[in-house]
């Protein structure tokens, strides 16, 4: 058998763990984590190289209920992502029942011809009946061609789910070399990092008014990365939240957000973040495919 390579994407409920399962393959940190939904914004590839296979993983914003234009976008993204992949990863936690939710997708991807995989995550926080009782809901709607359950924190069956999705993937080339990880450029990991501070930090409306855009990087003379980004908000009013009382917001921000790009970069960062209005872009389909597109 020949080497196999394809897309796979990765589709589920708000934070049911895409991007904790893209991260814990990967085994590195790649994309932002948020308990808060919406934190996934775009379709985002990241490449797994095994010595038989290359897994071009897509992960898509979570699957929700649209409350206003940026949910309506962040929904169209993600079906948007069932276009041209190899395999489709669907993603559930244990309900113990078909969710009714879920059940609503799948009249959306029932007509999805490759195989679909179906992981169920977080094992470790739920029953043996719990775990049964939606295994056997959802085989009973016949789309998906493995079941797996797995747990991203705890590392449960992993690598059974990735030799899985390899073993279903066609005979091609290895689209990327070895040491590709994403296929987006540095900018656009940066401005990720630094959004998930803010999703970290932030509540109520903030986060979902919030939008990250790097302007410069640039590695001085004596090694220093200097990275100078904008963040963006909808109102006047949520400026100072985002600064804070004498600036400690926004240096907080700066502070979590530049060890997690160190790590990434393996190299001594400075950045530099200045918050700005941008009008009610989040209502605003121009602005959002503008800042997110």
């Amino acid at each position: 058998m020949g080497f196999k390579s394809g897309f796979v994407g990765v589709l589920g409920q708000a934070n049911v763990g895409k991007s904790s399962f893209i991260n814990a393959l990967m085994g590195k940190k790649l994309l932002i984590v948020s308990e808060k939904r919406q934190s996934t914004r775009h379709r985002i590839q990241c490449v797994l190289t095994l010595p038989k296979a290359q897994i071009i993983f897509v992960d898509t914003p979570g699957l929700h209920d649209p409350v206003d234009k940026l949910s309506k976008y962040l929904l169209k993204q993600a079906y948007a992502a069932l276009d041209g992949l190899d395999v489709l990863v669907y993603m559930i936690e244990p309900w113990g029942k078909l969710h009714e939710y879920d059940e609503q997708v799948f009249e959306r991807i029932k007509t999805f011809s490759n195989p679909i995989v179906l992981l169920i995550n977080k094992i470790d926080l739920a029953s043996k009946e719990q775990l049964a009782a939606t295994q056997t809901a959802y085989q009973q709607t016949g789309l998906f061609r493995e079941i797996i359950p797995i747990s991203c924190t705890q590392g449960i069956n992993l690598g059974l789910a990735a030799n899985t999705i390899a073993e279903l993937l066609p005979e091609g080339p290895k689209y990327f070399e070895d040491e590709t990880h994403l296929t987006h450029p540095i900018e656009f990991v940066i401005a990720e990092f630094i959004r998930e501070k803010i999703y970290q930090l932030t509540h109520k409306e903030i986060p979902y008014s919030t939008s990250v855009e790097v302007v410069h990087v640039g590695e001085r003379e004596d090694g220093l990365v200097e990275i100078f980004a904008n963040i963006y908000v909808a109102r006047e009013s949520q400026k100072p939240i985002i600064i804070g009382n004498g600036g400690r917001m926004i240096r907080e921000i700066g502070r979590l957000a530049r060890q997690d790009i160190e790590t990434f970069l393996g190299k001594h960062v400075y950045i530099d973040l200045q918050v700005k209005v941008r009008p009610r872009w989040n209502e605003d389909e121009a602005e959002i495919a503008k800042l997110l597109g």
